[in-house]
């Protein structure tokens, strides 16, 4: 029966090929993203919709902003700076010793939440300019945010790209 024994031998292999590669699947970019974007899309989306609403405040002021105005203003600043002061502590995946396809995620993880930390430093810094308008506050911001942006921006759209999802929550 050496026949019946190599079969057996063959379907052993079989299952554990299986098993490998089902453990090799499940630490994919793709999966590691969408379990990301599980984890942490509606609390972006708010972080993002917070971050939008400073903006249009900042917009509506009017050269010698009123002092309801800069109410407005610090009121909708200090709600996403809590926003993204949330997001720039999210646990990101671990940098192992996978391939550069694997680190993607991390990095894009990475991007997301210095991202989110300096933008929430940007809305810091226009709390400030509500208190005591001035140009250096504002200046702080405008830097904060430029920065903050792009990181957030390029992380975030690569963690729905490599989810195969749409429409990433982008400043």
């Amino acid at each position: 029966m050496p026949a019946r024994e190599l079969r057996r031998g063959l379907a052993a292999l079989a299952v554990l090929a299986g098993v490998a590669l089902v453990g090799c699947a499940s630490g994919s970019p793709q999966t590691g993203a969408a379990r990301f974007r599980g984890e942490h899309a509606a609390a972006a989306a708010r972080a993002i919709a917070s971050a939008k609403a400073v903006e249009s405040e900042l917009a509506g002021l009017a050269l010698a902003p009123t002092r309801a105005q800069l109410a407005r203003l610090a009121q909708a600043a200090g709600e996403a700076h809590g926003e993204l002061l949330e997001a720039s502590e999210w646990n990101v995946a671990g940098r192992g010793e996978e391939g550069a396809e694997e680190e993607d995620v991390p990095r894009a993880e990475t991007q997301v939440t210095e991202g989110a930390g300096e933008v929430a430093g940007a809305m810091s810094a226009l709390q400030t300019y509500a208190r005591a308008p001035s140009a250096t506050p504002l200046a702080s911001y405008r830097s904060k945010l430029a920065n903050g942006r792009t990181e957030w921006d390029e992380g975030i759209s690569q963690l729905w790209y490599l989810a195969h999802a749409s429409d990433p929550p982008t400043l």
